[in-house]
């Protein structure tokens, strides 16, 4: 019987390393045909989001590709299906996936509160999202109610019922501490396979100093297309973490004041999560142990602490030369950081 999985997320779990794993076929399953077309679905996610002229166009695609091709296995992954509504998913695979919505399985997986929060300010700082402080993104994070793992995790159950599976994005939960090995025994349901590994495509977060540089870049960028500027962020960051600081440098901690207002909220979604979704657990013991990592002040991410002025003469030209391309279609721009 065919297998398809939708991988939902969740931002900052991995979702890169998977993607980049599926769509070079470093996975050779044993006995089966693994087939993941392009390695990111955005497209699929955002047409039911920020896209809407995107639908129906790139489901029937979607779907075309599915029927035209020899598969036993196949994922269809982005973690931008975090931010929609399960129920719009569902309605959406059922109709245009209709032959195969009762051989799904989806899975998503979640980082625990804190490491949360830190992680995808510093994403979001690379990408031009927001360019303001960890206090101020945390802020907004709180008042959106992004900290409410479980009841949005309850939507997904609610909407595909005993097919949809939670992991947490833990190492020591991680089937041989590997979020790659973890996610094909869930895809493979346990089948062996041969895992080639050609060097991931690295999306940890950038040390305090170049996300600073980053903030400051960005800043120059405001004017310019945002999918430039994501492009921009995402290669940018790549070459950053390829050569690696001279002089070590911390990465993005909370305060100790910063920890104490999610702690609240984080607490009680923690308490959910243990109790409805994990055997043991995890949750909870991950909240409690990130106090210990908190430091008294925060860290400056203004980019005049951290770089000299004349570097930072250098990096105004350098950002005000790249501006002159980001005028250009995001499909070009993207194309040409890439290649």
């Amino acid at each position: 019987m065919r297998r398809l999985v939708l991988h939902v997320g969740d931002c900052k779990t991995g979702s890169t390393i998977l993607q980049t794993m599926l769509a070079r076929g470093d996975c050779v399953p044993e006995g089966s045909r693994l087939f993941a077309p392009s390695g990111n679905q955005g497209a699929l996610a955002r047409s039911l989001g920020d896209r809407k002229a995107l639908y129906p166009q790139r489901w029937n695609a979607i779907a075309r590709r599915l029927d035209q091709a020899d598969w036993d296995v196949a994922v269809l992954s982005s973690e931008l299906f975090e931010f929609i509504k399960p129920d719009r998913v569902a309605e959406v695979v059922d109709k245009h996936l209709r032959p195969l919505a009762d051989q799904i399985k989806v899975i998503a997986y979640v980082r625990p509160h804190t490491g949360r929060i830190v992680s995808q300010c510093a994403e979001n700082l690379k990408l031009g999202h927001d360019t303001g402080t960890l206090a101020e993104f945390t802020e907004r994070f709180l008042s959106r109610g992004r900290l409410d793992f479980a009841t949005r995790l309850g939507a997904w159950r609610g909407a595909f019922g005993d097919a949809f599976t939670m992991r947490p994005f833990q190492r020591d939960r991680l089937t041989g501490g590997d979020i790659r090995r973890d996610f094909l025994a869930f895809v493979l349901d346990g089948a062996p396979y041969t895992l080639t590994d050609s060097g991931q495509d690295d999306n940890s977060a950038l040390p305090v100093p170049d996300l600073a540089l980053m903030r400051f870049l960005q800043a120059r960028f405001a004017d310019m297309p945002q999918d430039n500027r994501v492009a921009f962020g995402k290669q940018f960051g790549r070459l950053l973490r390829r050569h690696l600081p001279t002089i070590p440098a911390d990465p993005l901690r909370l305060t100790e004041d910063l920890y104490d207002r999610i702690y609240p909220a984080a607490r009680t979604d923690a308490e959910r999560l243990d109790a409805e979704w994990i055997d043991t657990p995890c949750f909870v013991p991950a909240l409690e142990a990130a106090r210990d990592a908190t430091i008294p002040l925060a860290q400056s991410l203004d980019a005049a602490d951290h770089h000299s002025p004349e570097t930072l003469r250098l990096m105004t030209g350098w950002a005000d030369l790249i501006a002159r391309q980001m005028t250009d279609d995001p499909k070009d721009f993207s194309r040409r950081l890439r290649t």
